[in-house]
């Protein structure tokens, strides 16, 4: 009678085992960032699995606040700030059998694996991972203005390295720039008379495009039409080409006669043939690599930032490449700068009231200009 009690007993236990899930993938999206710069995470389960996934949090928000001897705490604090957690539910009937690294799959985002944890009996599995590619994700601008110079700023977007610009005369047709700032003159490229409307959408370093701002409308009179084109206008010429027939498509060339570098008192600018100037932005011109200001200008002997890295444009203007440039660092054949800023470089800025005493090594935009989406937004664009 024990033995048959015995095995009723278990019975009822057998027939309710939990079904094992041994292996977890989890789609992570990046949605922008909130106020305080941090990313707006969602995740999803694959619409076939038997768990679901709860919000995704610092690890910061989950580290245990006692401290030991070692400071073991306060290295687990630090590594927290790069990681992420997030808690799996499993579905009734359902249970988590699986901590490997190896069970686990995660997409987007660049999230890679930490560790995992089999909480409540295993109904639940606490993920920690990191987001590697945070900076694929920008934020949308918030506000963007013309000003009555015929230029117009916006507000940077967290993570955004470009600024693609539409801009539109009377509800018409659309051409698109693109600037690296917060500010551009477009003044070269309203010669018409009409009503101009901008858009401004940030880009990040992947590629992607947040949501646009809109800055309103800018009105174009036939004089100050006149003015831009005295200044900006491009003289073109029409050639027939040799031996070209007298008509058809094909038959004619376009010539752009002062387009191109153009010098002034304050410095070197470069002209484009649609009238525009290369502001905050890059071009390579002769298998060479040149880096233009907001206000235009050729930027020469100075280290500028463009996203996460350095660059030094030398003092004719190119970017330096394969070579250690003044401040110590070398220059990679792709031009990012790696190493540590020297110590004698460093004590001649001090005794040159560059910079003060108690910087660390990567020292302030007096040594080191920061030409990355935080420009600024006002600056002088007349060239002469």
């Amino acid at each position: 009678m024990l033995a048959a009690a015995g095995t009723a007993a278990m019975t009822p236990e057998s027939a309710f085992a939990a079904e094992k899930i041994s292996r977890v993938s989890v789609d992570f999206k990046i949605e922008g960032y909130d106020e305080y710069g941090y990313p707006e995470i969602t995740a999803e389960a694959p619409s076939s699995a038997h768990y679901s996934c709860g919000s995704a949090d610092l690890e910061s928000g989950y580290t245990d606040d006692d401290s030991g001897e070692d400071g073991s705490a306060e290295k687990a604090k630090t590594s927290a700030e790069e990681n992420y957690v997030i808690d799996l539910s499993a579905d009734d009937g359902y249970t988590f059998y699986l901590t490997k690294a190896d069970q686990v799959k995660l997409n987007g985002a660049g999230a890679q694996y930490v560790k995992a944890s089999r909480l409540d009996n295993g109904t639940t599995l606490r993920l920690t991972f990191r987001l590697t590619q945070l900076e694929d994700i920008c934020t949308p601008v918030e506000q963007a203005a013309w000003h009555e110079d015929g230029t117009a700023s916006w507000d940077s977007a967290y993570h955004a390295v470009r600024y693609k610009l539409i801009l539109s005369r009377n509800n018409g047709g659309s051409k698109v720039y693109y600037t690296g700032g917060t500010s551009y003159d477009f003044k070269p490229v309203m010669l018409r008379k009409g009503s101009y409307s901008l858009k401004v959408c940030p880009l990040s370093r992947s590629g992607y495009q947040a949501e646009y701002a809109e800055a309103g409308s800018f009105s174009v009179t036939k004089e100050m039409a006149d003015a831009y084109f005295e200044t900006y206008g491009v003289e073109t010429e029409t050639r027939k080409l040799d031996g070209a027939a007298d008509e058809g498509p094909g038959t004619v060339e376009v010539i752009y006669k002062n387009i191109g570098w153009k010098q002034d008192d304050t410095g070197w600018w470069y002209q484009n043939e649609d009238g525009s100037y290369l502001q905050y932005d890059w071009t390579e011109l002769n298998g060479d690599w040149y880096f233009f200001g907001s206000d235009g200008y050729m930027v020469t002997d100075q280290v500028i930032r463009w996203g996460d890295d350095s660059y030094y444009m030398a003092p004719d203007g190119k970017m330096a490449v394969n070579q250690t440039v003044p401040d110590g660092r070398k220059a990679g054949a792709d031009g990012v700068l790696a190493g540590t800023i020297s110590s004698e470089y460093m004590e001649q800025a001090v005794r040159n009231g560059e910079l003060e005493t108690g910087y660390s090594d990567y020292g302030p935009a007096s040594v080191q200009k920061d030409y990355s989406n935080y420009g600024p937004a006002s600056t002088d664009y007349s060239h002469g």
